[in-house]
């Protein structure tokens, strides 16, 4: 029995660490919030993305949507009942309200939220929303180990990118970076930092 419960940890592993470095990706580019996901489907991975509502000045461009659309673009429907999405920090209520609506029937996150409000993002979720979503039959759960430890780093070590990647995430107007205090504050449409 100790074998198929290991080689589910290390699938956990694979593909959050997968999503872990999306979420590297949107600070390192520029293009959002150090945030990522990847939809797999039967063990295949159909869409690895990461947060770019910076690139797309978009605030619904959270890495979870930007992964669902292109797992629907790539397989041609809707319906992704037959997918499963792991997320790089727990999904924030629009999020799990689209996930719920391609009926993805399994998330598995990083982090938890909690990790993300420290580091300044507004990303608290009620615990009602979640037992709404569990009721209908939705597996969220979190990772173990070493998995949930890497996707945690990522909002500790997501401020050591070198400066001159954060001038490229400047779009002008309201939505400007500053580095202050070790981490990146913006203001403006990002919406996410307090």
């Amino acid at each position: 029995m100790e074998a198929p419960q290991h080689s589910a940890q290390d699938r956990d592993y694979k593909l959050m660490k997968k999503a872990v470095d999306e979420a590297y990706r949107a600070v390192k580019t520029g293009e959002g919030a150090p945030f990522g996901a990847v939809v797999v489907r039967g063990g295949a991975v159909v869409a690895s993305c990461h947060n770019v509502m910076l690139k797309n000045t978009d605030p619904s461009a959270h890495a979870e949507v930007t992964a669902i659309r292109q797992a629907c673009k790539r397989l041609g429907k809707l319906d992704l009942s037959d997918c499963e999405i792991y997320a790089s920090c727990e999904p924030c209520p629009m999020c799990i309200a689209l996930i719920r609506s391609t009926k993805i029937k399994k998330v598995v996150f990083g982090a938890k939220a909690e990790a993300a409000v420290a580091a300044g993002y507004d990303a608290s979720i009620p615990d009602a929303f979640v037992e709404y979503y569990r009721k209908s039959g939705m597996e969220i759960r979190q990772v173990d180990g070493e998995a949930a430890r890497i996707a945690e780093r990522v909002f500790e070590k997501a401020w050591e990118i070198p400066d001159e990647a954060m001038q490229r995430s400047r779009t002008g107007g309201d939505g400007w970076f500053e580095k202050a205090k070790g981490m990146v504050k913006c203001s403006g449409f990002c919406g996410l930092w307090k």
